[in-house]
């Protein structure tokens, strides 16, 4: 996937996200899930705060999960070293 973001009134905004996620089923109701984000803020000297999270998860019912996540920041522009957190999935 390939974002570009641009302003039309207010701060300068030039930005282009590159993101790919990698979702795998897994035995018993779990899932592993990838996501890396690489954005390039054009204009702030082409910062790249990228991230990348780690996540596993498992549905308990059709419409029902919970999940845990690793976030790590990436390169000396990152937003952020690293982070854990816990999420519920819902499927409607």
């Amino acid at each position: 996937l390939i974002q570009h973001y641009i302003e039309y009134d207010g701060p300068d905004v030039n930005l282009t996200a590159f993101r790919m996620i990698g979702l795998q089923s897994l035995p018993n109701k779990f899932w592993a899930k990838l996501d890396a984000k690489m954005p390039v803020d054009w204009e702030h000297d082409n910062k790249i705060p990228a991230t990348i999270e780690v996540q596993l998860g498992k549905m308990f019912s059709p419409s029902i999960g919970t999940y845990i996540d690793g976030l790590f920041g990436v390169g000396g522009d990152r937003s952020y070293d690293w982070g854990i957190g816990l999420g519920a999935r819902f499927n409607y």
